[in-house]
């Protein structure tokens, strides 16, 4: 433990630059994410904190760290669309599972019948946002890509392209 945290702090200071673009998993399952953020895992999903403050929960690591990338790079729109849209999706596959027992557990046939024809439409909406986010998952890990190199930003024409007379 002690040596750990003399690496960590000689790591600190040699690498002062690099923090803001390191990820790393601490000695206590936490993961601290640009110098800045903290994930924290929790019995159901992951805690994200900006410096003290808490952001939300989310449901797995990759929205966890695509949110802290969307905030990073100051995509603020595309951070607040990955945290609605996870708690979308929670709050969707918990209402299904919900659902599905009471209908399996019911003894009327049109009782569960009229519960699994509810829940083709939830099933519907939750792929929906299962594809939204992995859009906005996707434009993250983009956004990332970009900040370590610039090899994907689009040149337009420059100013020192002659026309012809």
């Amino acid at each position: 433990m002690i040596m750990d945290k003399e690496f960590e702090r000689m790591f600190r200071q040699e690498f002062k630059g690099l923090t803001e673009n390191v990820l790393f998993q601490n000695e206590l399952g936490e993961y601290e994410v640009f110098g800045k953020y903290r994930i924290i895992p929790e019995a159901v999903g992951y805690r994200v904190y900006c410096s003290a403050t808490e952001v939300g929960n989310f449901s797995n690591t990759k929205t966890a760290l695509s949110w802290c990338i969307a905030d990073k790079f100051t995509y603020y729109n595309l951070a607040r669309d990955i945290l609605t849209l996870d708690n979308k999706l929670n709050s969707l596959i918990s209402d299904i599972s919900v659902r599905a027992n009471l209908a399996d557990r019911s003894k009327t046939p049109l009782f569960r019948e009229t519960i699994e024809t509810k829940l083709e439409t939830k099933i519907i909406r939750k792929k929906q946002v299962e594809q939204e986010l992995t859009k906005c998952v996707n434009y993250a890990k983009y956004c990332q890509q970009r900040g370590f190199d610039n090899e994907t930003i689009r040149t337009g024409r420059s100013a020192s392209v002659k026309k012809s007379r």
